[in-house]
């Protein structure tokens, strides 16, 4: 989607015939997994304005138009990752869990897991490229935001030069897991440090496993980087983790970074929530009452009721309900990774009904978002 600007008539100018392109965004149709459930999503991306434009509300008519086109193909949700929260908050849309970024020794990877990686970890072969396909498919299912990839995609990201794939193989031959890495050096004689692209694994051995084999390159690398979600605890299972790097006198073990997430935003009408809330798959079955209260362009309130049964949602008008929330919040619930006792204890909605709350904790949780691939 491109904006351009009118041509100048004015006697100054002339009769111009051109336009000048002064803004684009990028809309890509994708799926997502959500809830152990595939869901039609808009990925937003690339949104420029030209110098000269700003302000004049360009970006904001582009994102209303790819809003409305994505709505209209029946998509769920638009997700982007930002160059700013507050621009984006502003057009209805909502934050999700961060990510930390770990950078520790590889020696402080337990020697049990390096021994694992002796027999069962090994380079990526041609032939199992499609079983690769399938093991990234069946871990998204129990992650959120993990997105689809077409046989185009995966042949894309296999032909980069640079990254390297090991694999973890069962007694049978077929994968369990596999990482994909890149080894960095800034200069000839400098550190030399893993930035891990992506870790997946059917269970927990997988992943010890191949976190062993990086672990194993500790005579040649400095460090590891690896993203995990918010709640991974792996660090815990690590000795010094940052035995080559010295602290402050506020820290003294930095461990490495807070990674902020994308944005999802929902469509306001009543159609669009009602979109929203059925779309995603849910891990336990129950009912739920709630308000979606007025925000931005909402103009009136939508009482709810929300019964799931099988994984699968129906919501239907209702009355009322405790539990009050504006359509951002809602957007960061229902995928983001938010649980609405936190959006409650932020002041992003109301409930004064604590069992309500804990119905509603236990309805709607998902793991936290942490996608492979930004877009």
């Amino acid at each position: 989607m491109v904006a351009e600007r009118r041509p100048d008539r004015s006697p100054r100018r002339g009769a111009s015939a051109t336009f000048d392109i002064v803004g684009h965004a990028f809309l890509f149709a994708m799926g997502a997994w959500f809830g152990n459930r595939k869901v039609r999503m808009g990925g937003i991306a690339s949104v420029a304005v030209a110098l000269e434009a700003r302000g004049l509300g360009v970006g904001t008519g582009l994102l209303n138009d790819l809003h409305v086109r994505s709505h209209a193909r029946g998509d769920a949700l638009t997700m982007l990752y930002p160059f700013r929260q507050g621009y984006y908050a502003r057009l209805g849309y909502g934050p999700t869990t961060s990510r930390r970024r770990l950078a520790f020794d590889p020696a402080s990877v337990p020697a049990s897991w390096r021994a694992l990686a002796i027999d069962g970890v090994g380079r990526l072969r041609a032939e199992d490229r499609e079983a690769v396909t399938r093991v990234y498919e069946r871990a998204a299912r129990r992650t959120s935001g993990w997105i689809e990839r077409s046989a185009n995609a995966w042949e894309r990201r296999f032909m980069r030069e640079r990254v390297e794939y090991l694999i973890v193989r069962t007694s049978a031959g077929g994968p369990t897991g596999y990482v994909a890495f890149t080894i960095a050096q800034e200069e000839p004689h400098a550190e030399t440090k893993v930035l891990v692209e992506e870790l997946v694994s059917m269970d927990d051995r997988a992943r010890r496993a191949l976190l062993g084999a990086l672990g194993g390159l500790r005579d040649q690398i400095a460090s590891i980087e690896l993203e995990v979600d918010a709640t991974d605890a792996l660090e815990l299972a690590l000795v010094d983790p940052d035995a080559r790097r010295h602290g402050t006198e506020i820290v003294e073990h930095d461990l490495g970074t807070i990674v902020g997430g994308p944005m999802v935003r929902i469509d306001g009408s009543a159609e669009g929530i009602v979109r929203a809330i059925e779309a995603r798959g849910y891990l336990t079955d129950g009912r739920l009452d709630l308000v979606v209260v007025p925000e931005l362009d909402a103009k009136e309130t939508l009482a709810l009721s929300i019964r799931v049964e099988r994984g699968r949602a129906r919501a239907r008008a209702s009355r009322g309900a405790a539990l009050r929330v504006p359509r951002r919040a809602l957007a960061s619930v229902l995928y983001g990774g938010l649980l609405p006792s936190a959006a409650v204890r932020l002041g992003l909605a109301e409930c004064d009904d604590p069992r309500a709350l804990a119905r509603a904790d236990a309805l709607l949780a998902i793991p936290p978002l942490a996608p492979v691939e930004p877009f």
